[in-house]
């Protein structure tokens, strides 16, 4: 009923163990599976557990209209895994369209940028920052704008890293 799989992490666990099967290499899957739960297990170590988890809103694309993710697409995940809260997080649906209005309520503390293609992440984040209605926007007046690639946010062996990039950069906004 809903759309959306699996996480990403979980998918990419399921892929790499099916994998392994397949290619009757089950123990380098294994461990690479075993490597990318550690990678991801010392990330989430650094969180504070009763903490403050900043709010991340996921910017793909869009002047008119922002294009983000909601619940069922992979940055939910990932958000949360690196001890965030997707400020889109309620909209049941993988990728969408959203108002500036919804983003400027929700009053992010940090915005990701989704890095692929044209416009690239530079000219998405001059925008962002120059764009009138997002001036009060926590995550434009503190200038907290962090980037992650199309394939670090979408099921891939980079999720880990990515995770670990994000919850590093979360880190230093829980820090002032």
């Amino acid at each position: 009923k809903s759309r959306g799989v699996m996480p990403p992490l979980e998918a990419l666990y399921t892929d790499l163990t099916t994998l392994g099967k397949i290619f009757d290499v089950e123990d380098r899957a294994a461990e690479l599976v075993a490597g990318f739960k550690k990678q991801v297990a010392d990330a989430q170590a650094e969180i504070p557990k009763d903490g403050h988890r900043p709010s991340v809103f996921l910017y793909d694309s869009g002047q008119d209209k922002p294009f983000t993710s909601g619940a069922f697409a992979g940055p939910q995940d990932i958000i949360t895994k690196a001890g965030g809260t997707n400020v889109m997080g309620d909209l049941k649906d993988t990728w969408a369209t959203v108002s500036w209005e919804s983003v400027v309520d929700r009053d992010p503390e940090v915005i990701l940028i989704n890095n692929y293609g044209s416009p690239n992440a530079e000219q998405k984040k001059k925008f962002l920052m120059s764009y009138g209605p997002l001036a009060n926007v926590k995550a434009v007046k503190n200038h907290r704008v962090f980037v992650l690639d199309y394939v670090d946010l979408v099921e891939s062996p980079r999720n880990p890293s990515a995770i670990a990039a994000l919850a590093g950069y979360l880190k230093e906004v829980r820090a002032g």
